[in-house]
C-alpha cells in the first residue's frame, strides 16, 4: 500500500516500482473510482500496451455474466423505477429482477455474487494478472472493496493507492474506516515514498495540515513542502454580486500577465452559480459548466419512447413513460402492471392491454414498430437522434444513447470550469475559487453532527485542487430562497434588509489564514 497525500505522485512512484520490479509482466490491470482519475491514469501510463484502466463498475460490467440486462446508469431512470416500485409495494430489486435492470451499486454486488459462486469463470473472465493496481481506495464502500479484494486473489501482487484525508463519498458509505484498517494490517507492506506535494505551494500545505489534523478519524502522515510559490486568498463580501465581479475580475486580470493560466470555480452547493454564469456569457469568457443538466426532460421522454418502440425493455421505458399520464390513467397503468407482475403474466400481453391506459399515436409503434426512417419521416421530433443511431444495430445504439447526446462535460484548460468540490476530485488548476464558504452551507450541521469529518475532508479536497492560488469566498448576504436548502439556524434573518446574514465557514478559520 502507498497511503500519501494530495499532489504527492503517488501514481508517478507506481511508474517507478513498474519499471524497476514489472519489466517482465504482461498483463497489468489498474482501477479507479471516476472517470476523470481513470482518464488521468490512461494519460500518464501512456503507450504502455500491457496496463489496462477502467472504473470499477466498467470492469465490474466487463467480467459480470449478465445476459442483455438493461444498466439503469441515468439517476434520473432509476429515482422514477425505486418511486415506482414504493407505490405498487413490490421490492426494488425485485422489480428490477422483472425488468431485466440493473443499477451500478447492484451490478457490483452481482460481481462479488458472480466471483465468489463461479471461481473457475471467473478466472477465465479475469485472467492471470501480473500486478493489480487499484488507485484512489478510499473512494470505494464496503461492497466495492471485497470485488477488490475478490480480484486481487488473481494477482500475482497487488498495489493499493489513496489518502484517508481524501474520503468525500461518504453519501454512498464510502467512509475512510476501510483505508484506515488496511493500512493497520500488519500484513499489509508500506512502500516508501518522499510524501513531496509537487502541485500545491507551501501555503497550502501550511494551512491544510492545519486544517485537516483537527479530524480524529485519520492517519498522520507525512506532507512536504517543495518551496513552490503561490498561496491562499481569504475575501468576504456584501453579496453575491460582488462576490462573482470579483471572480471575474481575478480571470481577467491574471490572465492579462498569464493567457494560459487553468481555473477552477467549485461551489458546495448548485444552485449559487446562475449569476457567475450569466455575467460570463455576458464578458464572452468561456466556460464549462459542470452543474447543467446534460439531457432535457424532452429528451429523456423521446428516448423512452425510441426505447419502448425498438428495444427488448418495452415494460421498463413505459414506466418512465408513466410520468406523463394523467392522475386517472397513472394510477389505472400502475394497477394493471402491479398485477401482471404477481401474475406472472408475460410482457407482450400486457402490452396489448396497456394499450387504452396510453391513449398517444405514438403507442401503436410499441407492439408495431416502423422502421427507424419511416418514424423519422412521420415524427421528426425524433430526428435529433438520427445521427446516434445505426439501423443495423439499433438496440446498441439506444443504449448509447445517453452517452452520445450528452455534452461532453470535459475539463478545458482554455475555459473557466465550474463545478461541486466532489466534481472537482481527481483535476487540478492553476487557480481554484471556492465560493458560498459560509457555516450552514460548509459546514452544514442539518446533515448530521458525525459527518463533520466528511465535510473537512471534502474542503481539504478542494483547496488542494490548486496548483497556485486558492481564493475562499464568502457573501454575507443570502437570499431566503438560498437559505431555506441548507443549515438556516447559522444565518441571522435582517427584518429591514429582509435577507439572511452569513459568517465565513469555520472550515476556513481552522485554515488559519488572516
Amino acid at each position: 500500500m502507498l497511503l500519501a497525500g494530495p499532489g504527492t505522485g503517488k501514481t508517478t512512484r507506481v511508474k517507478e516500482i513498474i519499471a524497476q520490479g514489472y519489466t517482465e509482466a504482461k498483463n497489468i490491470l489498474v482501477l479507479s473510482f471516476t472517470n476523470a482519475t481513470v482518464n488521468d491514469l490512461t494519460r500518464s501510463f501512456g503507450e504502455d500496451q500491457r496496463v489496462k484502466c477502467f472504473t470499477l463498475h466498467s470492469y465490474a460490467l466487463k467480467i459480470n455474466h449478465l445476459s442483455d440486462c438493461y444498466i439503469l446508469e441515468s439517476k434520473v431512470e432509476k429515482e422514477r423505477l425505486q418511486k415506482f416500485a414504493t407505490s405498487i409495494e413490490i421490492d426494488f430489486q425485485e422489480i428490477c429482477s422483472h425488468f431485466n435492470c440493473i443499477t451500478f451499486d447492484m451490478m457490483v454486488s452481482e460481481c462479488v455474487r458472480f466471483i465468489s459462486s463461479n471461481p473457475v469463470y471467473a478466472r477465465e473472465n479475469i485472467g492471470q494478472l501480473d500486478l493489480f493496481i487499484v488507485d484512489e481506495f478510499q473512494d470505494f464502500n464496503e461492497m466495492e472493496r471485497e470485488l477488490v479484494r475478490l480480484i486481487s486473489g488473481h494477482a500475482r501482487d497487488t498495489i493499493i493507492l489513496g489518502d484517508d484525508d481524501q474520503s468525500i463519498y461518504d453519501f454512498k458509505d464510502a467512509d475512510p474506516n476501510g483505508i484506515i484498517e488496511l493500512y493497520n494490517d500488519d500484513a499489509i507492506e508500506k512502500l516508501e515514498h518522499e510524501h513531496k506535494c509537487y502541485r500545491c505551494p507551501d501555503k497550502i500545505v501550511d494551512h491544510g495540515i492545519l486544517l485537516i489534523n483537527k479530524n480524529r478519524n485519520r492517519i498522520p502522515k507525512p506532507w512536504n513542502k517543495t518551496k513552490k510559490e503561490g498561496g491562499i486568498v481569504r475575501r468576504q463580501f456584501i453579496t453575491q454580486t460582488e462576490t462573482n465581479d470579483f471572480i471575474v475580475g481575478e480571470i481577467e486580470r491574471i490572465r492579462k500577465s498569464n493567457p494560459n493560466t487553468t481555473f477552477l470555480v467549485l461551489n458546495p452547493v448548485r444552485y449559487y452559480v446562475d449569476e457567475l454564469i450569466q455575467l460570463l456569457n455576458d464578458k464572452e469568457i468561456a466556460y464549462v459548466n459542470f452543474w447543467a443538466e446534460p439531457i432535457t426532460d424532452e429528451q429523456y421522454r423521446l428516448i423512452w419512447w425510441l426505447r419502448a418502440f425498438y428495444s427488448e425493455h418495452k415494460l421498463l421505458n413505459l414506466v418512465f413513460l408513466s410520468k406523463y399520464l394523467t392522475p386517472h390513467f397513472k394510477r389505472k397503468f400502475k394497477e394493471k402492471v402491479r398485477q401482471a407482475l404477481k401474475a406472472g403474466t408475460d410482457e407482450d400481453s400486457l402490452l396489448e392491454v396497456l394499450s387504452d391506459i396510453f391513449k398517444q399515436p405514438l403507442y401503436i409503434y410499441v407492439n408495431n414498430p416502423p422502421t427507424f426512417e419511416n418514424l423519422i419521416s412521420n415524427h421528426p421530433e425524433f430526428s435529433e437522434f438520427s445521427e446516434f443511431i445505426d439501423v443495423d444495430n439499433l438496440t446498441a445504439s439506444l443504449n448509447d444513447l445517453y452517452k452520445e447526446i450528452k455534452p461532453k462535460q470535459i475539463f478545458n484548460p482554455e475555459a473557466i470550469n465550474i463545478m461541486s468540490i466532489h466534481k472537482s476530485k481527481g483535476l487540478e488548476a492553476d487557480v481554484v475559487f471556492i465560493n458560498g464558504l459560509v457555516d450552514g452551507v460548509l459546514p452544514n450541521s442539518q446533515r448530521g453532527i458525525d459527518t463533520i469529518e466528511a465535510q473537512r475532508r471534502l474542503f481539504f479536497v478542494g483547496i488542494t485542487r490548486a496548483k497556485w492560488i486558492v481564493y475562499l469566498l464568502a457573501p454575507v448576504k443570502w437570499d431566503g430562497k438560498y437559505v431555506n436548502k441548507v443549515d438556516k439556524s447559522q444565518f441571522r434573518f435582517s427584518v429591514r434588509e429582509k435577507m439572511w446574514n452569513a459568517r465565513f465557514s469555520k472550515f476556513v478559520d481552522e485554515l488559519n489564514v488572516s
